[in-house]
Protein backbone atom coordinates (compact mmCIF):
# COMPACT_ATOMS: atom_id res chain seq x y z
CA UNK A 1 0.00 0.00 0.00
CA UNK A 2 0.56 3.55 -0.06
CA UNK A 3 0.35 5.08 2.94
CA UNK A 4 1.70 8.86 4.75
CA UNK A 5 2.06 8.73 7.99
CA UNK A 6 1.83 12.33 9.73
CA UNK A 7 3.93 12.68 13.03
CA UNK A 8 6.83 10.58 12.17
CA UNK A 9 9.06 12.35 14.01
CA UNK A 10 7.60 11.29 17.18
CA UNK A 11 7.67 7.59 18.94
CA UNK A 12 5.24 6.23 17.76
CA UNK A 13 4.98 7.58 14.24
CA UNK A 14 8.76 6.97 13.48
CA UNK A 15 8.71 3.20 14.31
CA UNK A 16 5.28 2.78 12.01
CA UNK A 17 7.18 4.24 9.15
CA UNK A 18 9.76 1.99 9.77
CA UNK A 19 7.59 -0.96 10.28
CA UNK A 20 5.82 0.14 7.15
CA UNK A 21 8.81 0.51 5.27
CA UNK A 22 10.43 -2.46 6.10
CA UNK A 23 7.20 -4.79 4.91
CA UNK A 24 7.93 -3.39 1.17
CA UNK A 25 5.15 -0.52 1.27
CA UNK A 26 5.67 2.62 -0.33
CA UNK A 27 5.68 5.36 2.81
CA UNK A 28 5.56 8.91 3.00
CA UNK A 29 6.69 10.27 6.24
CA UNK A 30 5.00 13.58 7.12
CA UNK A 31 7.44 16.01 9.54
CA UNK A 32 7.27 19.55 11.29
CA UNK A 33 9.89 22.18 9.12
CA UNK A 34 13.02 22.04 10.85
CA UNK A 35 12.52 18.78 12.76
CA UNK A 36 15.38 16.35 13.24
CA UNK A 37 14.71 13.62 11.34
CA UNK A 38 16.12 11.30 9.12
CA UNK A 39 13.97 8.62 7.34
CA UNK A 40 14.19 4.99 6.67
CA UNK A 41 15.87 4.26 2.92
CA UNK A 42 13.08 4.73 0.20
CA UNK A 43 10.92 6.69 2.84
CA UNK A 44 10.00 10.01 1.24
CA UNK A 45 9.83 13.46 3.59
CA UNK A 46 6.92 15.57 3.47
CA UNK A 47 7.74 18.60 5.47
CA UNK A 48 5.16 20.86 6.58
CA UNK A 49 2.49 22.12 9.18
CA UNK A 50 -0.40 19.78 9.68
CA UNK A 51 -2.41 22.65 10.85
CA UNK A 52 -1.81 24.27 7.45
CA UNK A 53 -4.95 22.37 5.32
CA UNK A 54 -3.38 23.21 1.65
CA UNK A 55 -0.16 21.41 2.96
CA UNK A 56 -1.88 18.21 4.09
CA UNK A 57 -4.89 17.78 1.01
CA UNK A 58 -1.65 18.34 -1.57
CA UNK A 59 0.27 15.45 1.05
CA UNK A 60 -2.24 13.07 0.94
CA UNK A 61 -2.87 12.62 -2.41
CA UNK A 62 -1.66 9.37 -4.27
CA UNK A 63 -1.80 7.44 -0.87
CA UNK A 64 -4.22 4.56 -0.14
CA UNK A 65 -4.08 5.40 3.78
CA UNK A 66 -3.65 7.52 6.37
CA UNK A 67 -1.75 6.80 9.81
CA UNK A 68 -1.20 10.03 12.38
CA UNK A 69 1.07 9.84 15.18
CA UNK A 70 0.54 13.05 16.03
CA UNK A 71 0.05 14.16 19.91
CA UNK A 72 0.64 16.93 21.41
CA UNK A 73 4.14 18.54 22.45
CA UNK A 74 5.29 19.73 26.46
CA UNK A 75 8.55 21.84 26.83
CA UNK A 76 9.65 18.63 28.63
CA UNK A 77 8.02 15.17 27.78
CA UNK A 78 8.18 13.84 30.94
CA UNK A 79 6.76 16.37 32.94
CA UNK A 80 2.97 16.38 32.64
CA UNK A 81 2.92 20.05 34.02
CA UNK A 82 5.42 21.69 31.58
CA UNK A 83 3.91 24.16 29.23
CA UNK A 84 2.21 23.14 26.30
CA UNK A 85 4.29 23.95 22.53
CA UNK A 86 1.49 22.59 20.37
CA UNK A 87 -2.38 24.49 20.65
CA UNK A 88 -4.44 22.94 22.77
CA UNK A 89 -6.79 21.54 19.97
CA UNK A 90 -3.84 20.57 17.94
CA UNK A 91 -4.90 16.80 17.45
CA UNK A 92 -8.19 18.06 16.38
CA UNK A 93 -7.91 20.78 14.12
CA UNK A 94 -5.36 18.41 12.41
CA UNK A 95 -7.88 15.85 12.02
CA UNK A 96 -9.89 18.17 10.43
CA UNK A 97 -7.61 19.01 7.51
CA UNK A 98 -6.49 15.32 7.33
CA UNK A 99 -10.32 14.12 6.90
CA UNK A 100 -10.84 16.98 4.34
CA UNK A 101 -7.72 15.91 2.20
CA UNK A 102 -8.69 12.52 2.49
CA UNK A 103 -12.42 13.46 0.75
CA UNK A 104 -10.83 15.30 -1.51
CA UNK A 105 -8.32 12.73 -2.62
CA UNK A 106 -10.66 9.81 -2.36
CA UNK A 107 -8.53 7.92 0.31
CA UNK A 108 -11.07 6.26 2.97
CA UNK A 109 -9.15 4.39 5.72
CA UNK A 110 -6.95 6.39 8.53
CA UNK A 111 -5.93 5.37 12.20
CA UNK A 112 -4.89 7.58 14.45
CA UNK A 113 -3.21 7.59 18.08
CA UNK A 114 -5.63 8.45 20.84
CA UNK A 115 -5.21 7.04 24.53
CA UNK A 116 -6.78 5.07 27.34
CA UNK A 117 -8.82 6.90 29.06
CA UNK A 118 -10.13 9.23 26.23
CA UNK A 119 -13.89 9.77 25.15
CA UNK A 120 -15.98 6.80 26.81
CA UNK A 121 -13.25 5.10 28.45
CA UNK A 122 -12.88 8.18 31.22
CA UNK A 123 -14.56 6.21 33.66
CA UNK A 124 -12.13 3.08 33.66
CA UNK A 125 -9.35 5.26 34.34
CA UNK A 126 -7.33 4.41 37.21
CA UNK A 127 -6.97 7.12 40.54
CA UNK A 128 -3.75 7.69 38.83
CA UNK A 129 -4.38 8.81 35.70
CA UNK A 130 -7.40 10.88 36.99
CA UNK A 131 -5.27 12.80 39.22
CA UNK A 132 -2.82 13.64 35.87
CA UNK A 133 -5.91 14.43 33.69
CA UNK A 134 -7.64 16.32 36.61
CA UNK A 135 -4.39 18.49 37.41
CA UNK A 136 -1.84 19.05 34.35
CA UNK A 137 -1.56 19.19 30.83
CA UNK A 138 -2.37 15.96 29.96
CA UNK A 139 -5.81 16.67 30.59
CA UNK A 140 -5.62 19.22 27.92
CA UNK A 141 -4.26 16.75 26.33
CA UNK A 142 -6.91 14.23 26.67
CA UNK A 143 -10.01 16.81 25.93
CA UNK A 144 -8.42 17.21 22.44
CA UNK A 145 -7.93 13.62 21.38
CA UNK A 146 -11.58 13.32 22.58
CA UNK A 147 -12.92 15.71 19.90
CA UNK A 148 -9.91 14.43 17.44
CA UNK A 149 -12.06 11.07 17.96
CA UNK A 150 -15.63 12.34 17.22
CA UNK A 151 -14.37 14.26 13.82
CA UNK A 152 -12.91 10.78 12.92
CA UNK A 153 -16.48 9.01 13.68
CA UNK A 154 -18.62 11.95 12.46
CA UNK A 155 -16.08 11.48 8.92
CA UNK A 156 -17.71 8.78 7.08
CA UNK A 157 -14.17 7.04 6.60
CA UNK A 158 -13.01 3.73 7.42
CA UNK A 159 -11.45 4.90 10.62
CA UNK A 160 -9.75 3.90 13.51
CA UNK A 161 -8.47 5.91 16.62
CA UNK A 162 -6.43 3.19 19.34
CA UNK A 163 -5.76 3.60 22.97
CA UNK A 164 -2.99 2.58 24.31
CA UNK A 165 -2.32 2.11 27.80
CA UNK A 166 0.69 3.82 29.62
CA UNK A 167 3.53 3.68 26.54
CA UNK A 168 6.93 2.31 27.27
CA UNK A 169 10.33 1.69 25.29
CA UNK A 170 12.14 -1.33 24.37
CA UNK A 171 11.60 -3.95 21.67
CA UNK A 172 7.70 -4.89 21.01
CA UNK A 173 6.10 -7.93 22.29
CA UNK A 174 3.95 -9.29 19.90
CA UNK A 175 1.45 -9.51 22.43
CA UNK A 176 -1.29 -6.48 22.33
CA UNK A 177 -4.46 -7.87 23.36
CA UNK A 178 -7.84 -5.02 23.32
CA UNK A 179 -9.30 -4.37 26.95
CA UNK A 180 -11.82 -2.66 28.94
CA UNK A 181 -9.66 -2.36 31.96
CA UNK A 182 -6.51 -0.36 32.45
CA UNK A 183 -5.16 -0.73 35.75
CA UNK A 184 -1.90 1.43 36.51
CA UNK A 185 0.18 -1.52 35.92
CA UNK A 186 -1.22 -1.58 32.28
CA UNK A 187 1.45 -0.74 29.92
CA UNK A 188 2.60 -1.19 26.28
CA UNK A 189 5.53 -0.48 23.92
CA UNK A 190 5.04 2.20 22.19
CA UNK A 191 6.61 -0.71 18.96
CA UNK A 192 3.64 -2.88 19.78
CA UNK A 193 1.87 -0.14 18.82
CA UNK A 194 2.81 1.22 15.94
CA UNK A 195 2.54 -2.62 14.39
CA UNK A 196 -0.76 -3.08 15.77
CA UNK A 197 -1.72 0.33 13.50
CA UNK A 198 0.63 -1.54 10.34
CA UNK A 199 -1.42 -4.77 10.96
CA UNK A 200 -4.86 -3.07 11.22
CA UNK A 201 -4.42 -0.97 7.65
CA UNK A 202 -3.53 -4.30 5.93
CA UNK A 203 -6.60 -6.12 7.49
CA UNK A 204 -9.49 -7.08 4.48
CA UNK A 205 -11.86 -5.33 6.75
CA UNK A 206 -11.32 -2.25 8.92
CA UNK A 207 -14.26 -1.46 11.75
CA UNK A 208 -15.16 2.10 13.08
CA UNK A 209 -13.82 1.84 16.51
CA UNK A 210 -11.71 2.83 19.39
CA UNK A 211 -10.20 -0.63 20.95
CA UNK A 212 -8.44 0.10 24.30
CA UNK A 213 -4.82 -1.27 23.71
CA UNK A 214 -2.53 -3.27 26.20
CA UNK A 215 0.37 -5.47 26.08
CA UNK A 216 -1.58 -9.31 26.84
Amino acid sequence: MRLIVFGASGQCGRILVELAAAAGHEVSAQVRDGADYTPPAGVRVLRGDPLDAAFVAAAIVGHDHVASGLGLRRSNPANPWSRLVSPPDFCSRSAVHIVAGMRTAGVTRVTAISAAGVGDSAARMNWLMRFFVATSNVGVGYRDLAVMERVYAASGLDWQTPRPTRLTDGPASGAVIETDAFPISAAIARADVAAYMLAQLQAPTFARRTPTITRG
